[in-house]
């Protein structure tokens, strides 16, 4: 794996578990990804906080989401804004909202959020100790409205990125429904044919000892293969699944497995596109939000899932960090398609950023979202040729047999 990093011109990068201490005297321990423990304290200290040790780590296991957890953030988010913007601070728009919520959820959470505020933390960090609640960015764009001083605004343009984006899932979701209810359908139907009527059909012909259709043979032979191997494709598929998910545990195996991703035809230009729509809509939150280019850059890539384009983004930020051009070194990344490249260009050139990579992330957005609605509404009617088809070719062999058991009874 090693090889294949340097092979790739790449700076090996591993994860560190850094205990730190902000100015009010607040110690945390943070997982960082760094090329030498040296590196992870310079880059604990560009966040403003004092590294006291680091040692290698992997990244703390994730909880799992609660029920609603998404809706609760967008909330809490979206009500945080409108206090803070009326003048509440940000522990009083936490008590407040923990008085009148309806949602056990999220009183929960803004009690929790309160006591991490009075005990020094900032809203940033209160939300980056929470991951299963406020995933990336919610914590990179509350850090940049609170550096920025423009955190009423940073929020309320944060609750429109989530509802947004559940909105668009949402959409997605209810489109897959159908499909997948006659893919279960499907399946049942002819799983049950396979295993309850067509060894049915072969008995009679081994009980006449005569040799069935050559169609209807084929079809037999289909049938009792699947019931010999079904046993052995079910453990195969449930170990193959659990390695695999043990496997990609591993920072480095993340990394390799989108790196994969990224060179499939098809996948990975898709992927790319969809990794520019974040990062852009992101960056432009960022930016619009009062940010310098430089540390909306290094938030908006923290806020990625893709392991191997954070990586490649870091190293981009490095080599800006030295002088280079930005949108050389976006680029030079390889994980951003040409398009986003040129308008980050453009934007760059003529000092309106912001307002580029928001017409951009949009822009993205809704090819996403045509494609996406365009995709489901061809798998529909292609899965229930597919299910047709194989229905059909049982259904003809039976007849055929069926046609056969009478020509040889007469």
């Amino acid at each position: 794996m090693a090889r294949y990093w340097r092979a790739c011109g790449a700076v090996l990068m591993s994860g560190f578990l850094v205990k730190a201490v902000s100015n009010n005297g607040t110690q945390s321990e943070i997982y960082i990804e760094a090329s030498s423990t040296t590196d992870a304290a310079s880059k604990i200290r560009a966040r403003g906080l004092t590294p006291l040790s680091a040692r290698p780590g992997n990244p703390p296991r994730k909880k799992r989401p609660p029920r609603g957890a998404a809706v609760a953030a967008s909330r809490i988010v979206r009500e945080l804004g409108a206090l803070t913007g009326a003048g509440l601070t940000v522990e009083q728009a936490l008590s407040s909202l923990s008085r009148y919520v309806s949602s056990s959820l999220m009183q929960t959470v803004a009690m929790s959020l309160r006591e991490d505020i009075r005990a020094g933390m900032s809203l940033a960090d209160a939300f980056a100790a929470r991951p299963e609640i406020f995933p990336p960015p919610f914590p990179q764009i509350a850090e940049a409205g609170e550096v920025a001083g423009a955190l009423p605004a940073a929020l309320n343009d944060l609750a429109d990125w989530q509802e947004r984006r559940a909105n668009f899932d949402g959409e997605i979701q209810g489109a897959l429904i159908y499909p997948i209810i006659l893919l279960v359908l499907a399946f049942v139907a002819v799983s049950g044919l396979l295993v309850f009527v067509v060894p049915r059909f072969e008995q009679v012909f081994a009980d006449m000892g005569a040799a069935p259709p050559p169609f209807a043979a084929g079809v037999f032979a289909t049938a009792r293969g699947l019931a010999k191997a079904a046993p052995f494709i079910l453990v195969i598929g449930t170990g193959s699944t659990f390695l695999m998910g043990l496997w990609l545990r591993g920072l480095e195996a993340r990394r390799s497995a989108y790196a994969f991703a990224h060179r499939l035809p098809g996948i990975g230009p898709l992927l790319r596109s969809m990794l520019a729509a974040r990062f852009c809509r992101v960056l432009a939150v960022l930016l619009q939000n009062g940010l310098s280019a430089v540390p909306a850059f290094r938030l908006a890539s923290a806020s990625l899932s893709d392991d191997y384009a954070k990586m490649k983004l870091d190293e981009a930020l490095t080599q800006v960090r030295r002088g280079a051009s930005l949108p050389d070194q976006i680029a030079a990344s390889g994980v951003l398609p040409p398009l986003a490249v040129e308008i980050i260009r453009v934007g760059e050139q003529t000092g309106e950023l912001g307002k580029a990579t928001d017409r951009l992330a949009t822009l993205l957005e809704n090819r996403l979202e045509r494609g996406a609605r365009t995709a489901l509404h061809l798998a529909e009617p292609a899965l229930i040729g597919f299910v047709g088809l194989i229905v059909g070719v049982i259904i003809v062999s039976i007849l055929l047999a069926l046609v056969s058991v009478n020509d040889i009874g007469i």
